[in-house]
């Protein structure tokens, strides 16, 4: 049977005080609080370089990193301070128009869900450790928040990790497409340029091959009638030598 456990009785007081704040504060204030300090570290994360070579001049800053260190300060901060006065001055135009006490109500509402969830979140994720989770159970046995703050954070944690996994799934094949046709390109164009420049190579060592070919054949030729003239020349002499010989005994016999 489950019934209210020291467990329960904590989380359930620190969300009340706390949502008792959101009562104090007001709706407004709770919300653009929050969005003063995300909107902040949004801002300040990704103009921190600007600002602190705005602010270094007159601090006579040189180092990067400590510029740009103070440049998320006075950015945090800066920011933060903007978003603060506008919701203390929408606050006020509603407490003027009459809203007031709605303001408070839905403050309240707003304080504690906000931080209800806060302990959902973190009584789920650590309810995932193994090592955590028999404390957890042992300590928490018939508490009545215990399961509703599990199912809470599961519901919110799932909900986070799928759009987290989608988005980084479509900007993964995003950027695959994106790289893999240049890279085929690439490929493509490399191989007929190394198949261009190697086609060029072996058709130059070919026609290398045949000139030399060539020109060996011709030399050859050219020395072979070259020989064949001179033994023509030789033979057409020693007969000519041959008929003066004869052509003299015949001369003598007579």
């Amino acid at each position: 049977m489950q019934e209210f456990t020291i467990f329960d009785m904590v989380i359930l007081g620190i969300t009340l005080v706390l949502g008792l704040k959101g009562l104090f504060r007001g709706l407004i204030k709770e919300v653009f609080g929050i969005i003063g300090i995300i909107g902040a570290i949004f801002v300040a994360s990704r103009a921190a370089n600007d600002i602190g070579n705005l602010i270094a001049p007159f601090l006579a800053l040189e180092n990067q990193s400590t510029i740009k260190l103070i440049g998320f300060i006075i950015g945090l901060v800066g920011f933060w301070i903007i978003i603060y006065i506008l919701g203390v001055i929408v606050s006020k135009i509603f407490a003027a128009s009459g809203l007031g006490l709605f303001d408070r109500i839905f403050g309240f509402v707003f304080g504690a869900a906000k931080v209800f969830l806060i302990f959902s979140v973190i009584s789920y994720a650590l309810y995932q450790v193994q090592s955590f989770k028999k404390a957890i159970d042992d300590k928490t046995a018939g508490s009545v928040v215990m399961p509703h703050l599990i199912s809470t954070g599961s519901y919110i944690i799932q909900i986070d990790t799928t759009l987290i996994t989608d988005k980084i799934g479509n900007t993964v094949d995003t950027v695959i497409e994106k790289t893999k046709e240049p890279k085929i390109s690439e490929i493509k164009k490399n191989f007929e340029e190394t198949k261009k420049n190697i086609t060029e190579g072996v058709q130059s060592t070919i026609d290398d091959v045949k000139e030399s070919v060539e020109e060996e054949v011709v030399k050859k030729i050219e020395e072979t009638i070259s020989d064949t003239a001179n033994t023509s020349e030789e033979q057409i002499n020693t007969a000519k030598e041959k008929l003066k010989s004869i052509v003299n005994k015949s001369e003598e016999n007579k």
